[in-house]
């Protein structure tokens, strides 16, 4: 009789057991798997603010990683575009979070809000572009590299089918020019509404200038353009030499 009985409980046991190792497993490999979210952040100044001025902000943006939880990666620049497409903008903040929920406690931080009173007297215009780290390729090490930030607003009545055809083409260069140090892309989920109508974000980073070089007048990177200038509304390009 007994052995009737703890039979089936054991097997009980077992399912609960095994159920819980593959929820774990699964919850695991979720956590190590998730993209990043990335936090692009557009600051254009007013012409009377000071290099003194200046020099406070960022030094108040600098120091927010380490007053608010789930930010993992911070780094910061001054424009150094050869394109002259940066539409006046002169600086570029990339907050990376943890997650959604870390952004959900950056924005309405009492320091990120202490921050924001610091840098309106002297802002002309800002743009905010976030986007979950999609086809990720590349180091993962930044530091002092040449970040190159394109931002896309497409026409009215894009089809899905051409985005896609240009998602794909942007996602293959770095397989034609090995001057692509890391490359990455996602489209904006922001939810402050300050993207300005751009809805895509491409982030390529070259080792240095000279990867710049060769990949603005390559074959490859023509071909994508002579895809994606038709179907283009605005298009916003900014490079700068990754600092924390």
């Amino acid at each position: 009789m007994k052995r009737s009985i703890l039979t089936p409980i054991s097997r009980i046991l077992a399912l609960i057991t095994l159920t819980f190792m593959t929820t774990s497993c699964s919850t695991h490999t979720d956590q190590e798997t998730a993209p990043p979210l990335r936090h692009v952040v557009l600051f254009k100044f007013k012409n009377d603010t000071s290099p003194v001025q200046i020099k406070v902000i960022e030094e108040a943006f600098r120091l927010l990683p380490a007053k608010i939880p789930g930010i993992t990666q911070f780094e910061w620049g001054t424009d150094v575009s050869i394109e002259g497409k940066a539409q006046g903008f002169t600086h570029c903040f990339l907050v990376t979070f943890q997650d959604e929920a870390a952004r959900e406690v950056y924005l309405p931080h009492p320091d990120h809000k202490a921050f924001v009173e610091i840098l309106k007297p002297s802002l002309d215009k800002v743009t905010v572009v976030d986007f979950f780290a999609t086809d990720f390729q590349g180091t993962s090490n930044v530091d002092d590299k040449l970040r190159h930030v394109v931002l896309f607003q497409f026409k009215e009545g894009t089809s899905f089918e051409t985005l896609r055809a240009i998602e794909t083409k942007f996602t293959s260069l770095p397989g034609d020019i090995t001057e692509i140090a890391a490359y990455e892309w996602g489209t904006n989920n922001s939810p402050e509404g300050l993207a300005d109508g751009f809805t895509h974000c491409f982030l390529v980073t070259f080792n240095d200038d000279a990867g710049r070089e060769v990949y603005l007048p390559h074959p490859s990177h023509k071909e994508f353009g002579s895809l994606v200038r038709p179907n283009v509304e605005k298009v916003l390009v900014f490079d700068f030499v990754s600092s924390e």
